[in-house]
């Protein structure tokens, strides 16, 4: 990709070539055109770059928040219980409704370690402004918040309470660095 500046002319312009007295009085004129388009495909090129990175991080965020201790809790019994926002709760119904947005696509779902039965498909979140790339992790069952900051005794050994908080504050330096990489050129 050529990105460097020419020099179009050089010397005193005419009154007749129509320039401006300021470029009529001598020097030369420098075309950054070449420059100037060169960003704008480096500026596409670095938000996919960018979007890249934050899918691989909120992957990885997502999948350890299912898998890493504490686990996201899960309730196995063979009956489905009543839950106070009116529905009811089947076993594995908050670890499958883990979802990846970046941007507002969908990126990936932690389906597989659950029931899907609370799965998003659409951005719900707070607005994305343009070129501002953030990814959302969401955990889309109704009950989800309450696990997450109460309910200190869970049905599994493994699962605890800020399942998400535990493992962003202990692995963002993991989720930086995966970011970082796919940044790099």
């Amino acid at each position: 990709m050529f990105m460097s500046p020419s020099v179009q002319r050089f010397g005193f312009a005419s009154r007749r070539s129509g320039l401006p007295a300021s470029s009529r009085m001598g020097g030369f004129v420098l075309d950054t055109s070449g420059v100037l388009n060169g960003f704008v495909v480096l500026d596409k090129a670095m938000l996919l770059r960018v979007n890249n990175g934050l899918r691989l991080a909120g992957l990885k965020f997502m999948n350890d928040t299912v898998i890493g201790l504490p686990t996201v809790p899960i309730r196995r019994p063979t009956w489905r219980e009543p839950v106070p926002y009116g529905g009811r709760r089947t076993p594995g119904g908050l670890r499958g409704s883990g979802t990846t947005f970046v941007g507002k696509v969908k990126a990936g779902t932690t389906d597989k370690y659950g029931t899907p039965e609370f799965q998003t498909n659409i951005y719900g979140g707070t607005p994305i402004m343009p070129l501002n790339p953030q990814a959302c992790i969401v955990f889309n069952a109704p009950y989800a918040a309450r696990q997450h900051e109460a309910f200190a005794l869970k049905t599994e050994p493994t699962a605890g309470m800020y399942f998400m908080s535990t493992k962003l504050y202990g692995n963002g330096h993991q989720y930086m660095a995966i970011i970082a990489r796919a940044i790099r050129l």
